[in-house]
């Protein structure tokens, strides 16, 4: 009875298992994931390496460089790419128009205020000070910093081919030759010499409230520099009651503006990138004047009293960088049909990398590439796809600070590529948002350096949704959270109507290699992860 009762058992069990394999058969999927999608397989599959890739360099000649973000000051040299000297003109405003300064005001002192990007790593126990970490800093050397009154006006609105005045003005980085015969000659002011590399700790500071006050104030490393009083007394102290200071727009004809620029570099020099916009960074106006005292309600000569007083000049309206740059590469040459062994990327009036993705023959004449034909034909749902840009080594050994993160971008339709919105990782921290799309850089296991950036979406539609296949532009960035497009005036090769903002605010650069490189295994590549029907 024993032995019955078990075979009966083992026959059910093996009608179960039977029934699970043929609905297993049954619900089995319509697609065989190949590539990075298989997740459980133990060998991966190659990934589809797109055939028809070519990929060449732009030298950019004039780029807007006004309304930015950051501003660079200072001089760079680069052994691949050569020197940039890049300089400021600004505009400013006053802290408020038609101001007080009390009777017979005078000016104690001038602060010229620039903050640097800083990060508090440490404390020095010794001086009771924080010890910062310097952002933004391109080099250890040193430079004098000069500053000249600017008789140049600045629109803020283009007056256009038709006079309509529609759009704001735009002015570009090539242009401080238009504008020099209006700059004065004599330097109001010229520093010390500087190294901003060794600003790193805590700057104590002291503001004198009355005659028998004072403050003191501990503030993050900046730049401060006194500036001539006679100037600024001149211009806005004895200005008080006159039309220069009833408003912006006056006094912004009235006082043009300033050049900054640095001189005599030391150590090959160095260049900082400014947040001109930061509430810290100004003109401070330190002066003393009569005022009545606050407990009176009628103002009375006799009755009288001095008082300290502070009115800063902010860095606002128009804010120019200029650039004169001694280019060591002649990219005039590039093959945009075929390709290049050595892609060039640089910040600033820099360098942009063009990748066309889908280049190949067009033989049926119905003006898509054949191979996005056949990819189409084929029917594969893209699981993932990207651009591998290995470093040359051999090239960029000689860069000190590669750049961490690169930026790519639809070049022929002058927008973000739709990956760069769809990363979900998108955060407020530059060096953190969006590693998804825009990678790092990084080693392989050979130590090889290298950037992956997806671009999944993007294919996906070129692929299966009938996109147009565009151009993409690769940049330095300097932060991947600014995107706006600027305007490209003039290039080298002329294929470069627009760049991104993050890339003009470093001066860094790169080498890749290119899809002609003689090293094969280090080539740009534009790798296809998919899932095949069955």
């Amino acid at each position: 009875m024993k032995r019955l009762i078990n075979l009966k058992s083992k026959i059910k069990t093996f009608i179960f298992l039977f029934a699970v394999l043929i609905l297993s058969n049954a619900c089995e999927e319509d697609f065989t994931p190949l590539g990075s999608g298989f997740i459980n397989s133990l060998t991966l599959p190659e990934p589809y390496e797109v055939q028809n890739l070519a990929a060449y360099s732009d030298n950019i000649l004039s780029v807007q460089s006004n309304t930015l973000n950051n501003y660079l000051l200072g001089q760079f040299n680069d052994p691949v790419f050569g020197s940039s000297d890049v300089s400021i003109l600004s505009q400013l405003e006053l802290q408020n128009t038609s101001p007080d300064f009390g009777v017979d005001p005078v000016l104690d002192s001038v602060v010229l205020t620039l903050p640097l990007f800083s990060q508090v790593i440490d404390r020095n126990d010794e001086t009771n000070k924080d010890v910062y970490r310097l952002d933004s800093i391109f080099g250890d050397g040193g430079f004098k910093i000069s500053i000249f009154e600017s008789n140049q006006f600045l629109s803020d609105i283009d007056p256009g081919e038709d006079g309509d005045f529609e759009n704001a003005q735009l002015y570009y980085s090539d242009q401080l030759a238009e504008f020099e015969n209006n700059i004065e000659n004599t330097a109001l002011f010229v520093s010390e010499d500087i190294i901003p590399s060794e600003l790193t700790e805590t700057q104590i500071l002291f503001d004198q409230i009355d005659s028998t006050t004072i403050d003191t104030l501990r503030v993050s490393p900046r730049i401060r520099l006194k500036l001539p009083n006679d100037f600024f007394q001149e211009k806005i102290l004895d200005n008080q009651n006159s039309t220069n200071l009833v408003s912006q727009s006056s006094f912004k004809n009235f006082l043009r503006g300033l050049y900054i620029k640095t001189v005599q570099p030391t150590n090959g020099g160095a260049m900082i990138n400014l947040n001109l916009n930061a509430q810290d960074a100004n003109i401070r106006l330190y002066y003393r004047s009569l005022r009545p005292p606050p407990s009176l309600e009628v103002e009375n000569d006799e009755e009288l009293v001095e008082t300290f007083n502070k009115f800063d000049l902010r860095f606002a309206g128009n804010t120019i960088n200029f650039y004169n740059n001694t280019n060591t590469l002649d990219l005039s040459n590039q093959d945009t049909n075929n390709g290049e062994e050595n892609l060039f990327i640089k910040g600033g009036e820099g360098i942009v990398s063009i990748v066309d993705p889908f280049n190949g023959p067009d033989n049926d004449g119905n003006g898509v590439a054949d191979e996005i034909d056949q990819l189409r034909q084929n029917n594969w749902l893209v699981n993932e796809a990207n651009l591998i840009f290995y470093v040359n080594e051999n090239l960029a050994d000689q860069i000190q600070n590669k750049p961490n993160r690169i930026f790519v971008f639809d070049l022929d339709r002058n927008r973000v590529l739709i990956d760069y919105n769809l990363d979900p990782g998108a955060t407020n921290n530059p060096l953190t948002s969006r590693l998804n799309h825009l990678g790092p850089l990084r080693e392989d296991e050979n130590g090889n350096s290298f950037y992956k950036i997806r671009i999944t979406s993007h294919i996906n539609n070129i692929i299966n949704n009938d996109s147009i296949n565009t151009r993409i532009g690769v940049l330095v960035t300097q932060n991947v959270n600014q995107a706006r497009i600027l305007d490209v005036r003039d290039s080298q090769l002329g294929e470069v109507e627009n760049f991104i903002e993050s890339s003009i605010s470093t001066p860094r650069g790169t080498v890749f290699h290119g899809n002609l490189s003689p090293d094969e295994e280090k080539r740009l590549k534009l790798q296809i992860f998919f899932t095949e029907p069955n």
